[in-house]
């Protein structure tokens, strides 16, 4: 039985040949599932200690003063290592670091086998979204009482990796032989481990039971629940009783909200008398449960399923991880899914495909491993559960697009797979369930291409309902980029390792027709080189649109304008060489067509992959065609540049009013409930009637103020002495904005969020603010710090004394709760800039129409972003917070009333800074006593 040795050192630095020195080490040694021996020291460097290491690891000169040399250990760690597998976190590191500090003292480096339990649980846990081992010790509750001192890291991964050996028995053997041929590309030695488990397994026959297992890869098997249908009562009756015995035998804190009643009440009439409805249900309503409740009762009722479309699919997924347990709680017997587009899903025939190629590194085996490992517990197919490595998820190339679903054809019998197929269970699933929730892409998407995947006249609840105009705007567009371009080429093969071409020509081989084949090769080839050239020529072409200096810009034409004319021409000349390349491809499709009654399902599999390609160059001819070559019918187009690099040139073209065609395809043909924390602009729905193609159409309307009491949680500054920003120059506005920043921080101590309206303005603000702060504080910025929204506000939450700078985004959808968020400033107001090409093309569509685009168009959208933004800070009935506004417009202009209005009631203090700052401290004073005497 193998021995082994799980590592963890303590360092001064990552380099011994820049002079970094071991200060602790520490091993668990570990045979079968038991530690057997574990052994720890401080070791005494020959400098000091950094001050940073030493606030990482609380290690100290005093602490190492009385330890041993490293050359003095050298002899115990040698025989605590000596003929035992190496095991360590993020192995290269500690390995590599400890053989060169051997070789350095006069030892020989260890050279035995080493295993990565980084690498290991990427691929035996592939959807966890981290692998760091913190947060693997807090999943799997594992004893890591002090993080980064050696011999707790080593006690944790010595735990983990005992964990990873049982996970490892409990996949199926063909599983296990799969993971046996990708290993030998993995940096981890798991080959003998693997051959050992395999050996000791062998032919077991519950693996058959447990797993479906297909075509030597396993999968989850999946059993369908079938529930007894129930007689429904009245849903009066139902709500009653849910209110007063099923919800608080759900939560336990459970706290009646009329509010939320109310909206029950209101959407299930509406769904009942299909009626189009839209509630503005302010934070703290808890508007998902009261909209799912009445149409999952609707549902189950009228045997009629119920559509609800969130705004993004992280919404969806928190409506399924969050919600709708809830719902199944209150109904048993309903039945709901989740929907996506067909990308979201793996093809398991691509899948097979490339797993049965020849290993190509490291980052594809280890891909294809994790995703081996996921097929045994994915019900779903999704690929957004993969938490796979960066680089395998970006550029035209990716694992990750290599393996997603596409419409590629069909091989009915033919598929081995058909039967399996993630998305097409997710359809079929959709057809005989209550709920099918999406997201508003999906919903549009679908719209626009008729595809038929969503049921088109069933009743629809729109969540985020803000954002669809937006949202249907650009699925109702059509955008051409160079990119398409490349992925189209790359997985060709054309200008590549010529992969999928060579299996063309293979397949031509196979079937008798390689001279044909060939020929139409060389056509192909020949077509594709021209393809190029004019897509080249294109791309400078747009270029000269530039009219700056500046490396990006959005430039908007007009298709028909005399400056387009030479583009138009050379865009014609693309589409003809892509319809010529098309034709080529399709004689050889022919060609090979006429034999595929003799070929196998993988040589079929070529064949279809054939046509999918055919599809896309035409999908690009229809691209070009309509956004550079067709006649402009209420439509804006615009180019947006990067004169850096023209691959990253891409071409727009939107509808101008969007309401038209949203009536039409949607509101006409079905019964709608439309709802957000923020529809209404000075309590009234006008604007979003007019945008959404509802103005002048039988709609119900409801306004439903949160539970919320603002007035005690919140209180709102309008500091005087802060400058609008056209009033002074840009430097001033900035260090002045800086300043006060600081200021109120050292009143808060932190726990801001500071939001701006552009990117420009939030870099030079975060440089002074940067500059002034105490090192107490940590400054976190969008675009700055790096990593995504989800990753910065998850280090503002768990960072005390944080400030987190943010844009766009950080507008809408950030929920940070409780104290980590006790201010929240607005450094202007959030009007769009009125160059937007979109923007501009309504704004001049509402003028010529004789009306003010200012107040019909960029006032109302301001004053729902603002209601967004403030939404951020008060999130529950304990929360309590601060608001600065530094933009005095909403003080001095006839205007700025209807963003005040448009919020809840909370009191005002419209004085300088100073006294602003004196009053905040006598707010956050009496709430801190407040939480103190009633603790959260």
């Amino acid at each position: 039985m193998d021995t082994y040795v799980i590592v963890d050192l303590e360092t001064t630095g990552h380099s011994v040949k820049s002079g970094d020195e071991l200060i602790e080490f520490a091993a668990v040694v570990v045979r079968g599932s038991e530690v057997i021996e574990r052994y720890s020291t401080l070791i005494r460097p020959s400098r000091s200690i950094p001050p940073f290491i030493t606030q990482l690891t609380t290690i100290s000169d005093e602490d190492v003063a009385d330890s041993p040399t490293f050359e003095e250990v050298v002899p115990d760690i040698w025989k605590i290592l000596d003929g035992r597998i190496f095991v360590a976190h993020n192995v290269s590191f500690d390995l590599t670091f400890l053989n060169e500090s051997l070789e350095q003292a006069g030892y020989l480096p260890f050279q035995g086998r080493a295993i990565d339990t980084v690498e290991l649980a990427r691929i035996l846990y592939p959807t966890l979204e981290s692998h760091a081992l913190e947060s693997l010790s807090e999943k799997f509750d594992l004893v890591h009482t002090d993080a980064h001192r050696a011999l707790s890291d080593a006690e944790a991964t010595a735990e983990l990796f005992i964990r990873m050996l049982e996970r490892l028995k409990e996949l199926p053997v063909v599983t296990l032989k799969r993971l046996r041929k990708l290993s030998e590309a993995w940096t981890s030695h798991v080959e003998p481990l693997l051959d050992e488990l395999i050996r000791e397994i062998g032919i077991r026959p519950d693996d058959e039971t447990r797993f479906d297992i297909h075509r030597k890869i396993a999968l989850r098997r999946l059993t369908d629940v079938v529930m007894p249908e129930m007689e429904r009562e009245p849903f009066e009756p139902f709500l009653n009783r849910t209110i007063e015995e099923t919800l608080p035998s759900i939560f336990s804190n459970f706290e009646p909200r009329q509010s939320q009643f109310e909206m029950m009440r209101h959407v299930y009439k509406a769904l009942d008398d299909e009626a189009t409805l839209l509630v503005e249900a302010g934070t703290g309503t808890g508007k998902t449960l009261a909209y799912l409740i009445p149409s999952a009762h609707h549902a189950l009722e009228t045997k009629q399923p119920i559509v609800v479309s969130t705004h993004t699919i992280q919404l969806q997924e928190q409506l399924l991880n969050r919600d709708l347990p809830i719902l199944k709680a209150i109904f048993p017997e309903v039945a709901f899914t989740l929907l996506k587009g067909r990308r979201n899903y793996i093809d398991l025939r691509k899948f097979e495909m490339i797993l049965d190629e020849a290993n190509d590194g490291l980052l594809s085996s280890m891909c294809k491993a994790m995703v081996l490992v996921w097929l045994t517990e994915t019900e779903t197919g999704d690929l957004e559960e993969l938490s796979f490595p960066g680089a395998a998820t970006q550029g035209p190339a990716s694992f990750k697009r290599l393996i997603q679903a596409d419409a590629s054809g069909d091989f009915g019998r033919f598929d081995p797979w058909y039967s399996r197929d993630f998305f097409t269970r997710a359809v079929l699933r959709s057809k005989e369930a209550d709920i099918i929730v999406t997201n508003h892409a999906l919903l549009f998407s679908d719209l626009q291409h008729q595809a038929g995947i969503l049921p088109s006249e069933t009743p629809l609840i729109l969540d985020e309902a803000h954002q669809v105009e937006e949202v249907a705007s650009h699925h109702f567009g059509v955008t051409f980029d160079a990119i398409q371009f490349d992925r189209l080429f790359k997985w060709f093969g054309y200008g590549a390792d010529g992969k999928f071409h060579s299996r063309v020509i293979q397949l031509a081989d196979l079937t008798s027709v390689t001279e044909e084949a060939e020929a139409f090769s060389q056509q192909i080839d020949s077509s594709m080189a021209r393809v190029e050239e004019e897509l080249d020529d294109l791309l400078t072409s747009l270029q000269s649109l530039g009219k700056k200096k500046e490396p990006r810009q959005t430039v908007r034409f007009e298709r028909e304008g005399h400056v387009f004319q030479p583009i138009r021409e050379v865009a014609k000349r693309l589409e003809d060489r892509l319809r010529s390349l098309r034709t080529s491809l399709r004689q050889l499709h022919r060609l090979l067509d006429e034999r595929k009654e003799h070929m196998t399902f993988k040589q079929r599999a070529i064949l279809s992959d054939l046509k999918t390609f055919m599809g896309e160059i035409r999908e690009l001819e229809s691209v070009i065609f309509e956004t550079m070559l067709s006649k402009e019918d209420d439509v804006v187009s615009w180019v947006e540049l990067n004169l850096a690099n023209r691959k990253l040139t891409s071409v727009y073209t939107q509808p101008v009013e969007i309401g038209p065609l949203l009536h039409e395809r949607l509101f006409a043909k079905r019964s709608t409930v439309l709802t957000s924390a923020t529809m209404t602009v000075s309590g009234r729905f006008n604007f979003i009637e007019r945008r959404l193609g509802l103005e002048g159409q039988t709609v119900r309307r409801v306004v439903l103020p949160s539970p919320f009491d603002f007035k005690q949680q919140a209180k709102l500054f309008v500091p005087t002495d802060i400058p609008l920003i056209n009033d002074v120059p840009l430097t001033q506005f900035v260090n002045q904005t800086a300043d006060s920043i600081v200021r109120i921080a050292n009143v808060t101590k932190g726990r801001m969020l500071v939001l701006f309206t552009s990117n420009e303005l939030l870099r030079l603000t975060h440089e002074q603010v940067r500059d002034q702060l105490d090192p107490s504080y940590t400054l976190l910025a969008q675009g700055v710090s790096g990593g995504s929204r989800s990753r910065l506000t998850k280090q503002f939450k768990r960072i005390d004394q944080s400030i987190l700078f943010g844009t766009a985004s950080f507008w809408e959808g950030v929920d940070i709760p409780g104290e980590a968020l006790t201010c929240l400033i607005i450094v202007r107001l959030p009007f769009a800039p009125p160059d937007q090409p979109v923007m501009q093309a309504r704004s001049e569509k509402i003028e010529a129409n004789g009306k003010s685009s200012f107040f019909e168009l960029s006032l109302p959208q301001a004053v729902i972003r603002f209601k967004q933004g403030v939404g951020r800070l008060i999130r529950s009935k304990e929360d309590y917070g601060a608001i600065f506004v530094f933009d005095r417009r909403v003080e001095t202009t006839r205007y700025g009333k209807q963003f005040i209005n448009s919020l809840p009631k909370v009191d005002r203090i419209d004085e300088t800074l100073e006294t602003s700052l004196a009053e905040l401290e006598l707010f956050l004073d009496e709430q801190e006593k407040s939480t103190a005497r009633n603790p959260r």
